[in-house]
């Protein structure tokens, strides 16, 4: 019998994903679990790999009534725009679980009561991450999908922020442990460590160890000479700390 982290990888941005020839310290996690938070504008963004929009909606837990108006066909690459947007359309926020692709979604209120074509949003929402959330119309978010893998969202609302980047680390957690037992929760004041924006260039990569008696939580620091974060706990059932203090 496979494993229950195993039995439905489809369901699983960590289980699916795979990069060719990077070497994983968790078989069965195959591409490497990596976020960055930035300072855009007025903004935050937060980028995570690999993901999908279905955990980064889960997490956030906005109103599954709300709008959220969507953007396919526009890339990014290099600051250079590739190919422009087909003609946006709304659908309701808790349908943003089945988009895939390379997609742009802005979420709006329920009771927004706009036309797409009379907008001035500017897509890709890479291109300009700082405009990229129209508050003026009751916006608190807008995400970002590349390649099927990476998300963006931009927000700037920190504590949906903190929301967001709490659920990727629960969920990489819960795909990366072969047991069938209760995920200790992690505390905030340990996420809000990572809240601090990263220059440009640098990105965090997470790596769990499990041992008999005690998990770590390894959060290296890549393009800085920050030193690495270590969290702990005692394992299933248990409770994150930052470092060995019991």
């Amino acid at each position: 019998m496979a494993p229950p982290a195993l039995k439905h990888p489809e369901r699983s941005p960590f289980l699916r994903h795979r990069l060719q020839g990077w070497e994983p310290t968790i078989p069965h996690i195959r591409y490497p679990v990596t976020f960055g938070l930035y300072r855009e504008g007025g903004n935050l963004g937060l980028f995570l790999a690999p993901a999908d929009l279905a955990g980064v909606r889960r997490a956030m837990d906005l109103p599954g009534s709300d709008k959220a108006l969507v953007f396919t066909g526009a890339q990014v690459l290099e600051d250079a725009f590739l190919s422009a947007p087909e003609p946006a359309y709304f659908v309701p926020w808790s349908s943003v679980d089945r988009l895939d692709g390379e997609v742009d979604v802005i979420h709006l209120p329920e009771s927004a009561d706009l036309d797409p074509e009379e907008l001035a949003i500017v897509t890709p929402v890479l291109a300009c991450p700082e405009l990229a959330v129209p508050t003026d119309l009751g916006s608190r978010v807008t995400l970002g999908l590349n390649d099927s893998c990476h998300v963006a969202v931009i927000s700037p609302d920190p504590e949906l922020i903190k929301r967001c980047l709490n659920g990727f680390i629960q969920d990489y957690l819960s795909s990366a442990v072969l047991q069938d037992v209760p995920m200790p929760t992690l505390p905030d004041a340990l996420i809000e460590e990572l809240l601090e924006p990263l220059a440009p260039g640098a990105w965090q990569e997470l790596m769990l160890h499990t041992r008999r008696s005690y998990w770590t939580l390894d959060i290296h620091r890549h393009g800085s000479d920050t030193a690495p974060i270590r969290w702990v706990c005692e394992g299933a059932g248990g409770r994150w700390r930052g470092g060995w203090a019991w």
